[in-house]
């Protein structure tokens, strides 16, 4: 079963992957199924929401002596997916579920918010004059 976690709660989802995704300015997304309403996924999923794929799978237990199955255990993985942290398009599917995709920053996104401007570069150079 697959489930996606936020702020330690589990929701069950279906999650689906896309690289360069077309219809979102080429960049990387997870679309996301759940079992909610519109305003419910809308508050559950907002910008910058810190999130994560968790999968729970029955696995068999074996005797290390016999190698006979034993019994089964849930094994659980938990992989974040923060990274894809833009709200994107919210769809009502009619059928009891709602579906957001989620969006990577593109390249150029990245480097412009990480970019200084160069506004601060000249007040960094005033400063620095002026204090010699």
């Amino acid at each position: 079963m697959t489930y996606i976690k936020v702020n330690n709660t589990l929701y069950p989802a279906t999650i689906d992957g896309r690289i360069a995704d077309y219809e979102w300015d080429r960049r990387d997304t997870k679309s996301i199924t759940l079992s909610m309403t519109y305003a419910e996924v809308l508050a559950l999923l907002p910008d910058n929401t810190t999130w994560a794929i968790v999968q729970k799978d029955t696995v068999p237990v074996y005797d290390p002596d016999t190698g006979e199955q034993t019994g089964t255990m849930v094994e659980e993985n938990e992989y974040d997916n923060s990274e894809y942290s833009m709200s994107g398009v919210i769809r009502d599917n009619r059928d009891g579920t709602v579906t957001i995709k989620m969006g990577k920053p593109t390249e150029i996104e990245t480097v412009t918010a990480n970019a200084i401007s160069a506004a601060d570069l000249d007040n960094a150079y005033r400063e620095g004059v002026n204090s010699i």
